[in-house]
């Protein structure tokens, strides 16, 4: 290979690096993870909510045997065995004495059963709603985490940039002490400010591995990878009639909806369990000395002896669990409004706050620069005063991806309560 390389022209060497380096600039740009694929990830494979389809299945599975009679019983056994005096262990002394076997049944109500089974089947469709509510929130949570990432590493870089420049004005100052261009307390000022950008870097730097430690909660191994650089585009407008309208629909409620279901049934069950339950036995009994055979069968029914103060108190108690499941119901209801009119809020200021940065601060942090780079030209002003100007601009701009980062996740949560599935613009 190196003789290969040393055969080839200087130019055609620069071409080939020229193609690697482009090369594994383009794998590297395919392998940068977006916010919508990182949302895909955390839904595909997840085992939180492949556990919600395991339980879903296990209730429909109960929810057969609930409506299934229970087995019968076999029963195989020695009656009225002598065991004392001269007829110890004989089977043909005693007229009584028999070998029996037969067979039992207890015999549940078919109502008791078709309500039981109905309320596995409702829990089955909890699970499946808790499911959705699940696949909902995480697609919230992994979304805010990538957005946290984006900016903290976004302020990383900026924050760089500005102790990059502060280190070659602190050179330059230097470098001016001897000819008294500059003095020793500038120096000390500017170090100054450099531990504390330093500082700042440091927290931006934490705050990275912070988001990508949540996004690793979601998607594994994926959280290492670069983090794109394009911020997506969302809607965080409202109409607030028609999100309150949604919110009757979110998953969360859904499954609080469901929830009352099965407590229904549950009092549906105890109501029915006022039934009696009963049973059936037949035997045959083998006696011995040529006697007769003897066959048996009997009934057996329950007797609700104490019914007020065991069947009906079981009744009552799951009158008071439903009652329970309506609470929390309205309880999650006005949690969500809550947080849409939060979330409304957030989204209003980070509008407000996206306008102000880009009609004035932007724009006069600009101006400001352009006016010192020429002040400094024309020997008016210090070249720390442009590296001044310079740095005034970085920080702003800093702020301003953090309110672009705060409209991202006030349009997020808005998505999220509305059901708004075209939430990411980029993806349609």
């Amino acid at each position: 290979m190196n003789l290969f390389l040393l055969a080839m022209k200087p130019a055609y060497i620069k071409l080939l690096f020229s193609l690697l380096l482009f090369l594994a600039f383009s794998v590297k740009a395919e392998e940068a993870l977006t916010l919508a694929e990182t949302i895909k990830l955390a839904t595909e494979n997840q085992p939180l909510l492949q556990s919600l389809d395991d339980a879903a299945d296990s209730s429909r599975q109960a929810a057969v045997a609930e409506g299934q009679l229970p087995d019968p019983k076999i029963k195989i056994g020695i009656v009225n065995l002598p065991v004392t005096n001269n007829d110890a262990f004989r089977f043909s002394r005693d007229d009584q004495t028999a070998v029996n076997i037969g067979i039992s049944q207890d015999v549940i109500p078919s109502k008791k059963r078709e309500i039981a089974s109905k309320r596995m089947e409702a829990e089955a469709d909890q699970f499946h709603a808790e499911q959705i509510a699940t696949a909902r929130s995480i697609e919230r949570d992994v979304a805010l985490a990538w957005l946290d990432a984006f900016e903290a590493q976004r302020k990383f870089e900026l924050y760089q940039n500005i102790m990059d420049e502060m280190t070659a004005e602190r050179k330059v100052l230097i470098s001016r002490i001897s000819s008294n261009g500059a003095q020793t307390s500038d120096v000390l000022k500017l170090d100054g400010r450099l531990s504390m950008t330093n500082d700042k870097r440091l927290m931006a730097q934490r705050d990275v591995r912070k988001a990508r430690a949540d996004l690793a909660r979601w998607i594994g191994p994926a959280s290492l990878r670069a983090i794109s650089t394009e911020l997506p585009v969302m809607s965080s407008h409202l109409n607030r009639d028609a999100a309150l309208a949604e919110i009757e629909k979110h998953p969360l409620l859904q499954n609080a909806h469901q929830s009352e279901k099965v407590a229904q049934f549950d009092v549906d069950k105890a109501q029915a369990d006022i039934q009696r339950n009963w049973g059936w036995e037949a035997g045959y009994g083998k006696r011995f000395a040529d006697r007769s055979d003897m066959l048996s069968f009997q009934v057996s029914m329950d007797l609700q002896l104490d019914r007020a103060n065991r069947q009906d108190r079981r009744t009552a108690e799951k009158l008071v669990l439903v009652e329970k499941s309506h609470k929390l119901t309205e309880d999650r209801r006005r949690a969500l409004s809550s947080e849409l009119e939060n979330a409304s809020a957030d989204a209003e200021v980070a509008e407000a706050r996206e306008i102000e940065h880009l009609t004035r601060l932007i724009p006069n942090a600009e101006a400001l620069l352009k006016i010192s780079q020429a002040a400094y030209t024309s020997g008016k002003q210090s070249l720390s005063d442009v590296w001044e100007a310079r740095r005034s601009l970085i920080e702003i701009e800093i702020d301003h991806w953090t309110v672009l980062a705060d409209r991202q996740r006030a349009a997020v949560k808005i998505g999220y309560l509305v059901n708004d599935s075209r939430l990411f613009k980029e993806n349609q």
